[in-house]
């Protein structure tokens, strides 16, 4: 299946580049593809982990300069003041928010936190966000049968990420 590798791929992306929320692609593929739900969310967490670590690996090697070319200096200090205070439940709580999750790997490794430690935070959490995302997607579309509407509800989706995402660059 073509989607199973785009969701791998776009999930890996997402996970170091300011990309649209990876719930955009993964729902409606839930959607269209109950039966193969827990697939895409085991897809999705393994490839948010190895993304992770590329944006880890970016901002711990490269540092600064590198990050400033996707956020600016406010938003790196405002992560790094925030990870200072409150470390390892940063991670968690990033990982399984709507938090930027492309933020977290680049404020771990501009930090020097432990790289394993990271990987198996952020890579479980995502999963487990994933796991969620998946139930209740599911959930609702045996409810209200999302998937005659799927195609609408992606669109109206990523329009909505990438609309966020415009308007919080040109603040």
């Amino acid at each position: 299946m073509n989607s199973i590798l785009f969701l791998f791929i776009y999930s890996i992306l997402k996970a170091f580049l300011p990309l649209p929320s990876l719930e955009a692609v993964l729902l409606p593929l839930c959607i269209l593809y109950p039966e193969h739900a827990f697939l895409f969310a085991c897809l999705s967490g393994i490839g948010t982990c190895i993304g992770g670590h590329i944006g880890y690996e970016i901002s711990y090697h490269f540092g600064r300069k590198s990050i400033l070319k996707l956020v600016d200096e406010k938003t790196i200090e405002e992560g790094i003041s925030e990870f200072k205070r409150m470390g390892y439940p940063f991670i968690i709580i990033g990982s399984i928010s709507p938090f930027p999750d492309f933020l977290l790997a680049y404020i771990a490794g501009l930090v020097g936190m432990n790289k394993w430690i990271f990987m198996l935070l952020d890579g479980g959490c995502r999963f487990i966000r994933s796991i969620i995302l998946v139930y209740f997607s599911i959930q609702l579309n045996e409810y209200f049968e999302l998937d005659k509407y799927i195609t609408i509800i992606s669109i109206l989706m990523l329009v909505y990420f990438i609309g966020k995402l415009v308007l919080k660059r040109k603040k």
